[in-house]
C-alpha cells in the first residue's frame, strides 16, 4: 500500500485508530488491561476509560508500540515507505519522508525490522534443490597498491596520474628506506596483505543463508562456523527428505550427507555446470551487499541480525507488496512480549 492509498483510505488519526481497534479487538473496542467492554465515550486523544478497572487505555497498550508519541497515521507511512524501499533505506531518508526525528526514525524502523523477523518465523520448510553459503559482512577492503610501478614497461593507456604518483612515492619511500626508516604497519594495521583478505579468515561477520529455488530465504547471523551449526539449521529449516542441498567446498559442509543429499561445486574450478550452482543464494547476497555497502554503509553487530531479517522478508514478499503492510501493522498491534 503506497502513500497515496494510505492518504486516502486513513485521511485522519481517528481513521487509523479506528482501523487498528477493529483488528486487534474485532467489532467493539475492549479495555487493553481487563479485556471488558464497559469503556467511557472515547475522550480527547482518542483513549477509553475502563469503568471496572478504572485504568485508561489505547489500542497500542500491550503493543510493541505502547507509549509511542508518534502517531499511528505516521507509523502507517513509515511502513508503507519501508516495505516499498527494496534494497532499504537510511534513517535519515525516513526521516525526511515522515517528517520525525532522526533518533525517532532509527527507533521507529528497528521497531518494524523486529517485526519482520517474526513475521520470517512463519516461513515453511523449504524444498526441492536448496542453496547453502555464507556472506562475510564487514569494511570492503581497499586494493594493494603494485608495490613496484615501474613507468618504462607500462602501456601507454595505462600512464596515468595515478601511475604517476605511485612511481614518484616509490622513489622516495626507496631513499628513505634506506636511511632506516621503517614503513610497516604497526598493531591493529597489521600488514597489508591481512588487511586485503575477504570472506573466511577475517574478522567481518558471518551470515549463513538457505534458499528455495524459486522459492523462500532465510538467514541467521552465526558467529562461530562448525558442521553442527550448519547442520542444525538444515534441521530447522529444510525438509531433509524432500530436498537436494547444493554447497560450495568448504569444509564446514563436507559431512552434510549424512543427513540430506548433498552435491558440492568446487568454485576454485567452475561456478556452474548442467544447473549444479548456488547462483540463487549468491542473488541473495547481492541485494544484502547493495542494502548494506549503498545504504546503511556500515552496521553494528548488535544490529545486523535486524537488517538480515528486513532483507529475509523483502525477498519472500517480493510477489506480494501489499501484504507486507497488512502482516507488519497485524504484527505491529498483536499483544507482545517482544
Amino acid at each position: 500500500m503506497n502513500l497515496i492509498e494510505i492518504t486516502q483510505k486513513f485521511p485522519t488519526e481517528l481513521d487509523c485508530i479506528i482501523y487498528a481497534e477493529k483488528i486487534r479487538y474485532g467489532k467493539k473496542p475492549k479495555c487493553a488491561y481487563c479485556d471488558s467492554t464497559n469503556l467511557s465515550k472515547r475522550n480527547k486523544d482518542y483513549r477509553y476509560l475502563c469503568k471496572d478497572c478504572n485504568k485508561s487505555s489505547s489500542v497500542t497498550v500491550g503493543t510493541i508500540i505502547q507509549g509511542t508519541r508518534v502517531p499511528l497515521q505516521t507509523w502507517f507511512f513509515a511502513i508503507s515507505v519501508i516495505t516499498d524501499a527494496k534494497k532499504g533505506m537510511s534513517a535519515l531518508q525516513l526521516q525526511r519522508n515522515i517528517n520525525v526525528s532522526y533518533p525517532t526514525a532509527f527507533a521507529m524502523y528497528h521497531k518494524l525490522r523486529v517485526l519482520m523477523a517474526e513475521e520470517n518465523k512463519n516461513v515453511q520448510e523449504l524444498d526441492g534443490i536448496v542453496e547453502m553459503d555464507e556472506k562475510y559482512i564487514g569494511g570492503k577492503p581497499r586494493k594493494l597498491n603494485h608495490p613496484h610501478v615501474n613507468e618504462e614497461n607500462m602501456r601507454p593507456r595505462l600512464l596515468n596520474k595515478r601511475a604517476k604518483k605511485h612511481a614518484e612515492l616509490e622513489k622516495d619511500l626507496y631513499t628513505l628506506k634506506k636511511e632506516g626508516w621503517d614503513f610497516t604497519p604497526q598493531g591493529k594495521n597489521r600488514s597489508l596483505i591481512q588487511q586485503n583478505k575477504k570472506g573466511r579468515g577475517t574478522d567481518n561477520i558471518p551470515i549463513v543463508g538457505i534458499v528455495q529455488r524459486d522459492g523462500n530465504v532465510v538467514a541467521e547471523v552465526m558467529r562461530h562456523l562448525t558442521y553442527e551449526k550448519l547442520r542444525e539449521m538444515v534441521k530447522k529449516y529444510v525438509d531433509e527428505d524432500k530436498s537436494l542441498l547444493i554447497t560450495d567446498n568448504y569444509q564446514g559442509y563436507k559431512s552434510m550427507k549424512k543427513i540430506i543429499d548433498h552435491i558440492k561445486i568446487d568454485h576454485s574450478m567452475m561456478y556452474s555446470y548442467k544447473g549444479v550452482n548456488s547462483n540463487t543464494i549468491e542473488s541473495f547476497w547481492a541485494i544484502i551487499e547493495r542494502g548494506i555497502m549503498g545504504q546503511y554503509h556500515s552496521v553494528t553487530p548488535k544490529m545486523l541480525p535486524n537488517y538480515v531479517a528486513e532483507f529475509v522478508y523483502k525477498y519472500n514478499n517480493r510477489e506480494n507488496n501489499p501484504k507486507m503492510f497488512d502482516d507488519l501493522v497485524h504484527n505491529m498491534l498483536k499483544p507482545t512480549s517482544l
